[in-house]
């Protein structure tokens, strides 16, 4: 299996590339309120990256993609992210207090990216 980044097609490229920014996201801080700080290793975010395993493989090996299969992932990475976001959010003496820190936005806009490589892959 060669790998010939650049006779991929637009739509190939960026889903390369949001596959890659959700793995750096992980590195990031997912969970910061002020006297701790994960990152998404240690909060359980990499297994969000079980929803671009599809999307990425079908890219690397050069094969068709059922978009409609494809685009399930995607939406079921932007969902489970979002309710990662909201269940960091809680109330603390009035004040509402958002535990979520970059990490989980990063991977948010990867599974964009995902997407809109999703719909300009030609294969």
């Amino acid at each position: 299996m060669k790998f010939r980044f650049k006779q991929w097609d637009l739509g190939s490229k960026f889903i390369f590339i949001a596959t890659c920014l959700a793995i750096a996201s992980f590195f990031f801080k997912w969970l910061d309120i002020g006297v701790a700080a994960e990152n998404g290793f240690m909060q359980g975010g990499v297994l969000f990256i079980v929803c671009f395993i599809y999307p990425f493989l079908k890219v690397v090996r050069e094969k068709k993609m059922n978009k409609l299969i494809a685009y399930a992932f995607a939406l079921v990475a932007i969902f489970l992210t979002m309710m990662y976001v909201s269940s960091k959010t809680i109330d603390f003496f009035g004040e509402t207090i958002r535990g979520a820190a970059a990490g989980p936005y990063l991977f948010l806009a990867a599974c964009g990216l995902l997407t809109f490589g999703i719909f300009r892959r030609k294969v």
